[in-house]
């Protein structure tokens, strides 16, 4: 492979990766527990959420209902999305 192809992949793939820093794009984060609950309330229809437990890094949550289901909040792309634990 030649170097100098090789170096300019590189530039276009360090380039693309600010150029997504720049816009903001991925990385999102939840901002905190009353979020996590909006998201799972939003995404599942009947769900009531009763509490709500953020991972390290804010980037998914554990919400339980009052009916004893619990979610998972994460991330997906962009948004976020939420998923049954315990059917």
């Amino acid at each position: 492979m030649n170097i100098a192809l090789m170096a300019g992949s590189l530039a276009g793939v360090l380039l693309l990766a600010f150029i997504a820093r720049a816009l903001g794009l991925g990385g999102a984060a939840l901002a905190d527990e009353a979020e996590a609950c909006a998201i799972a309330e939003a995404e599942m229809p009947g769900f009531i959420a009763a509490a709500a437990t953020l991972d390290g890094d804010r980037a998914g949550a554990l919400v339980t209902g009052v009916d004893g289901r619990a979610l998972r909040v994460r991330r997906h792309g962009a948004q976020f999305v939420a998923e049954s634990v315990n059917g």
